[in-house]
């Protein structure tokens, strides 16, 4: 036991090199004489040679570790004795050994005075390793104190290896009603309870945050402290009502409400699995407090600080419900601002994802305008500029609709604003479509009118002898997918525009495909049930055969499927691009569109995005492609409901062929529902037939014909297709986005700082993204937490989707007044990009 009290004293002090023992009544050489020691040490019992003792510890026993022990007792009980005593150099400059263990720590252990009593009473723990090892650091006669040796037992008690804060140390209280924690709960308090001292001081610090003390006598210790925390959290910027049951936990106090944010901040921003622990313990803990009490209290559009997920659905619910479609612009600045505040809840993220994606429909609906235009040429421009965005957002919403759960607590409200929302989206495609084509029935001459140019034409318009060319033909890539791949271009080192283009009647695969090849004629061909298109006489219905048609007209040209490009090698490709002219055929939306399950084309236009953004990319780059055009055969009508045979239009007129957006006939007679056209009027086909539509986007019924995902009409959703030129530039000359700062008279509220940032442009063709870095200065320093933010928006027509929020912390006391936000560029943190005042309405000193 005492040997081992010894190797202590050198653990602890690693400069440590003499150990003395003064043993007059030789108890303690008695027991030590007999023993061996670890490699290193030295025992030795002192023979009177003082010369002898000194020149032997400064030369052959400097190396050791020496335990030299003294019969007699120990010379600094006096003045006399200590001067008397020829060793006392080297005593002072080491240490004695003490058998009692209170005196022994104390040698060891510089302390100030008003810490000695503390350590007396806790003498048995502190010597324990598992303490020594989180106090060691801190052993000093001018930083050791109370709370640090408090916070010390305390973190060794939650089981940890390291000082904690008692910010953390309440969070991990916290974690401990953690159902998989109850053993160590059971010994924690237990810990705590058997000494008044810790158990007064911990008390003391839970009263000042939260204004309330743990309940001893419970089993739910925290409950009180949890539901002060989170009803706080929650109203501390509300002025307190009558009718609040809670009100008995109202705190005013600045200071105690900037200590709970802090708290709280703390614990959404720990590691994610210690957050979720510390979140289901404190949900459990503080359920007593209703958040649909609070709502009906202070109702949903109150400003309040902290929104729990369980505060958030209710919101959400209430939104929902009674605003999103009828008021689509405050809902989306509501939604804005609660996504803000649930950044580690996914669940809710995708609720408002979904939300923020139905408001920027309605919000382009109710703006579109008139639908009564007077020419086609202006219904397909209104389409081009705005109206596209309505199947843009609507696909968007789905996308966001699919990644919901069914578990979702408001999946109930969010299936009522779909259903709505579908119902309200087919209706204005419907009516928009029915004036398109009611127009361009009424002009009598066709696509005359519509001054785009036509797809049968592309191949003349687009070719280049002058450098080799590659042509994507992406198969049902609609208007409005191609503008979000544009969009997605824009952040790439190339260039890339967007046209639009006039496909043929019937917007169908077998006839608007082959028409994109260069060709000198194209007529309706008869082959079998089916109608087809020959080109120049002939059917084009493999790759081999279109290879061997477009080599006629520039020679080496062939064409490939995407499949085989993105798995051939690198060399293979290479030898494949460095052909004058290549066709690749991609149809990943077509495909998904007609298989079995139609409603996965929200997530194939996703993935045709993706794939063509990465393959233009890899022309340019890997494969030294200097012009890419990529063009669609058609678009597509696409609605995410149930068509039963009432919503299907029937025809019995004879049809040479008949599918759910069409028939070829050669009939002229009217029939009610339906629009025909000359073919040769909408086509390059001279065919003496017509093609019949249905009106606006109704379909036929027809065997085998496709319903929710459909395309052979005249809907400008599947006749608009787009053309994107895409170039691959020499030199990166492109700008950085601008950054603006919308949020006037900054201040400082309960630590935080809120505003808004706005990139001025989209990120297109002549500008690239910005990363930008936002912190506030007070006199130079950093005051706040750091918040970095890409600048990546692409969106063309909602500025809304260009402002970001952004909140910082404070993380450092200031008593400064006037303070200074300052957002850089994360390239440059010397030039502020903005630089603008902040007050300081905190002006507290806080605990960090």
């Amino acid at each position: 036991m005492i040997q081992k009290k010894i190797y202590s004293y050198f653990e602890r002090n690693e400069k440590l090199k003499v150990l003395f023992v003064f043993d007059p009544m030789d108890a303690i050489a008695s027991e030590l004489r007999s023993l061996s020691w670890q490699d290193g040490f030295r025992f030795v019992e002192f023979d009177n040679a003082w010369f002898k003792a000194k020149c032997a510890l400064e030369n052959e026993w400097k190396e050791d570790k020496v335990v030299l022990v003294f019969k007699q007792a120990s010379p600094l009980g006096s003045t006399a004795s200590m001067l008397n005593f020829p060793l006392l150099d080297i005593l002072c400059a080491n240490m004695e050994y003490k058998s009692d263990d209170y005196a022994a720590f104390m040698q060891q252990h510089p302390v100030p005075q008003n810490c000695h009593e503390f350590i007396r009473k806790h003498i048995d723990e502190l010597q324990l390793e598992k303490f020594n090892r989180i106090l060691k650091p801190y052993y000093d006669i001018e930083s050791f104190n109370k709370d640090i040796a408090c916070r010390g037992l305390l973190s060794g008690y939650l089981g940890e290896n390291q000082l904690l804060d008692w910010d953390t140390i309440i969070i991990k209280m916290f974690t401990l009603s953690t159902p998989s924690e109850e053993k160590k709960k059971y010994s924690f308090y237990r810990s705590i309870e058997r000494s008044i001292d810790i158990y007064t001081v911990l008390q003391s610090k839970l009263e000042s945050y939260f204004a309330v003390t743990y309940n001893q006598n419970s089993e739910e210790k925290l409950k009180e402290i949890a539901e002060s925390l989170k009803y706080n959290a929650i109203t501390q910027t509300l002025a307190i009502h009558a009718n609040d049951n809670y009100k008995q936990y109202k705190i005013n106090d600045s200071f105690v409400l900037d200590r709970i944010n802090k708290l709280l901040d703390k614990a959404v921003h720990q590691p994610k699995a210690k957050s979720e622990a510390f979140f289901e313990a404190f949900d459990t803990l503080a359920a007593g407090i209703k958040v649909e009490e609070i709502i009906k209290t202070y109702g949903v559009d109150a400003n309040y600080f902290y929104i729990p997920g369980e505060l958030c659905w209710e919101i959400l619910r209430t939104l929902f419900v009674k605003q999103l479609t009828e008021n689509p612009e405050a809902t989306y600045d509501k939604l804005r601002e609660l996504f803000l505040k649930q950044e580690n809840n996914e669940a809710v993220q995708c609720a408002i994802n979904y939300g923020i994606e139905v408001a920027n429909y309605y919000s382009k609906a109710t703006s579109l305008g008139s639908l009564k235009l007077n020419t086609p040429d202006e219904y397909v421009q209104k389409y081009i500029s705005e109206a596209h965005l309505l199947d843009m957002f609507y696909r968007k919403s789905l996308e966001s609709y699919h990644q919901l759960s069914d578990n979702t607590p408001i999946i109930d409200s969010i299936e009522r604003v779909k259903k709505q929302l579908d119902r309200d989206y087919a209706q204005l495609c419907h009516i928009l479509n029915l004036e398109w084509l009611t127009c361009l029935q009424e002009k009598g001459d066709g696509f005359s009118n519509v001054n785009l140019p036509k797809q049968q034409d592309f191949y003349e318009q687009e070719k280049n002898s002058q450098t080799k060319q590659v042509v994507i033909i992406s198969d049902a890539l609609r208007y409005e997918v191609a503008v979000e791949l544009k969009q997605q271009l824009g952040k790439e080192k190339h260039i890339a525009t967007i046209d639009a283009a006039l496909a043929m009647l019937p917007t169908e695969t077998k006839f608007c495909k082959p028409a994109l090849l260069p060709h000198h004629s194209i007529w309706l061909y008869q082959n079998g049930d089916e109608m087809d298109l020959a080109i120049d006489d002939k059917i084009l219905n493999t790759l081999e055969k279109r290879s061997a048609h477009v080599a006629l007209f520039q020679e080496g040209a062939v064409c490939v499927d995407y499949v085989s490009v993105v798995n051939g090698t690198q060399e293979v490709n290479r030898e494949l691009f460095k052909k004058p002219l290549v066709y690749i055929f991609h149809n990943t939306i077509d495909e998904i569109g007609h298989s079995n399950n139609p409603m996965e084309v929200v997530g194939a236009c996703r993935r045709a995005i993706e794939q063509l953004a990465k393959l233009i990319r890899s022309l340019h780059a890997t494969y030294n492609v200097t012009n890419v055009t990529l063009t669609s055969d058609h678009g597509f009508l696409y609605n995410d409901m149930l068509f039963e045979e009432k919503d299907k239009v029937t025809v019995s007129e004879e049809a040479i062929e008949k599918k759910s957006r069409y028939y070829i006939t050669q009939s002229s007679s009217d029939i009610q529902g339906v629009m025909k056209f000359p073919l040769s009027e909408v086509s390059a086909m001279n065919n003496n037939v017509f093609i019949a539509v249905p009106e606006g986007t109704n379909r036929f019924a027809a065997q085998g014909g496709g319903y929710n995902f459909a395309h052979g009409g005249a809907s400008l959703q599947e006749l608009i297709i787009p053309v994107i030129h895409s170039k691959k530039k020499r030199s990166n000359v492109k700008q950085k986005v601008n950054v603006a700062l919308i949020t006037r008279n900054l201040s400082i509220v309960s630590s935080r700082l809120k505003f808004k940032v706005m990139q001025s442009e989209p990120v297109d063709m002549d500008t690239l993204e910005r990363n930008i870095v936002c912190t506030v200065y007070a006199n130079d320093i950093p005051v706040t937490t750091e918040r970095k933010l890409c600048l990546n928006s692409t969106d063309i027509e909602n500025f809304n989707n260009r402002i970001f929020d952004v909140e910082l912390v404070l993380n450092k006391s200031t008593n400064t007044n006037i303070m200074q936000l300052r957002i850089f560029d994360e390239s440059d943190l010397l030039n502020p990009l903005i630089k603008e005042n902040v007050t300081n309405n905190t002006l507290i000193e806080q605990d960090f």
